[in-house]
C-alpha cells in the first residue's frame, strides 16, 4: 500500500477521534476537573497513537 493510502487512513482515524470525543463531550457534560485529568490523559493517547503510526511509516520503508 502506498504513503496516500496510509495518509488517507491517518487522516480519517483523526477525524474519527474528533468527532467521536465532540459527541460524547456534547452527549456528557463534564466538570472542569473531570475535563483537565481527560486532557492528560489524551494527550498521552495522541503520542502513542503518534509513534505507533511513525514505527508503521519506518516499518513500510
Amino acid at each position: 500500500m502506498s504513503i496516500r493510502g496510509y495518509s488517507g487512513f491517518v487522516k480519517g482515524m483523526a477525524t474519527g477521534l474528533v468527532v467521536g470525543a465532540t459527541v460524547t463531550m456534547l452527549a456528557d457534560p463534564i466538570t472542569d476537573k473531570q475535563r483537565n485529568k481527560l486532557q492528560k490523559k489524551t494527550e498521552g493517547v495522541f503520542k502513542n497513537i503518534g509513534s505507533m503510526i511513525d514505527t508503521a511509516m519506518n516499518v513500510m520503508h
